[in-house]
């Protein structure tokens, strides 16, 4: 089953995505003349990439296999996990960068494209961001991939292994994907109530969550 939503066609085939649920695509509005970086690494090396999320304290964590992520609370409402990376041997300017959360048991996929330029951290290398005082100030830099209301996966999206995968591809075409098995868990206690309701399995999208998600 192909769903998809947001005119997301082009860009699932584009990626080779397969049972697709997509939201509206989002751009950081970078761009080569707003960045002086240029080059990081060695031109002659494949790229290479880390795996970056944004948790809930404003602070930016490697994920590897096995590891949990924080799904966030963003302006526009609903739920996101915004993933980033850490990058050398790339042009680090205009960077596209997709994040994508996939149900290994349907292969239903949501994700998020944008263009965002890496900031260096001094050792041949640049991030999606080297530091977050705020989730507004990082959002635009991260892939906000939007995991809730959760109408696209066959298991309640908190407490369960997804597949997190992102991708990088600089203005040379060198292109580079990464994938890591994880668990998204609702990250701001504040909100945990609305959380596991809306990130529940069969949760209907305006349904309400008065019953804090029982």
């Amino acid at each position: 089953m192909l769903l998809i939503r947001g005119g997301g066609l082009a860009t699932a085939a584009a990626f080779g995505l397969t049972a697709c649920v997509s939201p509206p695509r989002s751009d950081a509005g970078a761009d080569a003349e707003s960045c002086p970086v240029g080059f990081l690494g060695d031109a002659a090396a494949s790229p290479e990439l880390e795996v970056q999320a944004l948790l809930a304290d404003d602070t930016i964590a490697t994920v590897h296999d096995g590891d949990s992520v924080a799904m966030l609370l963003p302006p526009q409402g609903g739920r996101v996990i915004f993933a980033g990376v850490r990058a050398t041997n790339v042009d680090a300017c205009a960077l596209q960068l997709r994040g994508a959360l996939r149900d290994p048991g349907t292969s239903a996929v949501m994700f998020d494209m944008r263009t965002i330029n890496l900031t260096p951290t001094g050792d041949g290398w640049g991030a999606s961001a080297t530091s977050a005082t705020s989730i507004s100030e990082a959002i635009a830099s991260f892939s906000n991939i939007p995991t809730c209301p959760n109408n696209w996966s066959s298991t309640d999206v908190y407490g369960n292994a997804y597949v997190l995968e992102v991708t990088i591809i600089d203005r040379g075409k060198r292109e580079l994907t990464k994938t890591v098995q994880v668990t998204p868990e609702c990250g701001q206690p504040e909100n945990l109530a609305e959380c596991l309701c809306i990130c529940r399995a069969g949760y209907i999208t305006g349904q309400a969550c008065s019953d804090g998600g029982d």
